[in-house]
């Protein structure tokens, strides 16, 4: 293990630590922050750059940031890449609000932790060849990026909530109307166009006709909308309509979001919808 690895790692961990006891106690935003500070450190040396990168997106997938997500998704590999190179800005805080290419001042307190690693112990040959050291490093590196990877797409797929409301019947948001979906009778495909039936009646039960209806809606956990624009038309004179053009591009949780315009006024109903895996023959 290179020399600046060992004598940093353990006041990175003390960072990760604190981190963890944070979030345990039910304050991401204090766990983040040391987190951040944890970055500062690890900058210098691959590994534990890594692992600080690896541990942010931990977070972000647990408190559902998709921004965070994404952000640490790239910076995950280009920690791995780049950092033996020193291309890394000092002093930056490694989350998706800061610029990557950002230089920050670093705290007086962290400073010291930097120049005592850098500095310490300055007659210490690594017990090992230099390129095995680095061949080590490298096996560690690719190993986390690709538990990183893993990891994601596992809570991709998991990041469905225990108590979400499926239900196909809602009350618009000012009560104006009542809102039934009726989905296609088999399940339809991944990316695969379908057609969804809507029925809006008043708040009294009455039938809505020639009402105007947009679609809005995506995936909240993944920070995207719906991959076409679905078009509703009218199906008859008793409220029913047609949504053409649905499609779903991957598993997980989907909202239908419909704004509802007629005579009672304007209003908006959202439905979730939960699209899972084909089921396996056997």
């Amino acid at each position: 293990m290179p020399r600046l690895t060992r004598n940093i790692r353990l006041d990175v961990q003390s960072e990760l630590d604190a981190a963890a006891a944070a979030d345990a106690s039910g304050a991401p935003d204090t766990a983040f922050r040391h987190l951040e500070r944890a970055h500062v450190l690890a900058q210098a040396t691959t590994v534990e750059h890594v692992r600080v990168h690896w541990r942010m997106l931990g977070w972000a997938i647990r408190h559902r940031r998709a921004g965070e997500v994404l952000g640490q998704l790239w910076r995950l590999p280009a920690a791995a890449v780049l950092t033996g190179s020193q291309w890394v800005p000092e002093g930056n805080t490694g989350g998706a609000n800061v610029s990557a290419l950002r230089s920050m001042p670093v705290t007086p307190d962290l400073e010291r932790i930097m120049d005592d690693a850098r500095g310490a112990c300055p007659k210490c040959v690594p017990a090992t060849p230099a390129w095995q050291s680095r061949l080590g490093e490298w096996v560690t590196v690719v190993r986390v990026v690709l538990t990183a990877i893993l990891a994601l797409a596992h809570a991709a797929c998991s990041s469905v909530p225990q108590d979400l409301d499926v239900s196909l019947r809602h009350p618009s948001a000012q009560g104006r109307y009542v809102v039934e979906l009726t989905p296609p009778e088999a399940t339809p495909a991944i990316n695969q166009l379908h057609a969804w039936h809507i029925r809006v009646s008043a708040a009294d039960g009455a039938p809505v006709p020639g009402a105007r209806i947009a679609v809005d809606g995506g995936m909240p956990e993944h920070g995207h909308g719906l991959p076409t624009r679905p078009q509703v038309t009218p199906e008859g004179t008793d409220g029913t309509y047609v949504m053409d053009g649905v499609k779903f591009s991957m598993t997980g949780r989907w909202e239908i979001k419909l704004a509802i315009d007629a005579p009672a006024g304007a209003d908006t109903v959202t439905f979730n919808t939960v699209v899972r895996p084909p089921a396996v023959a056997r």
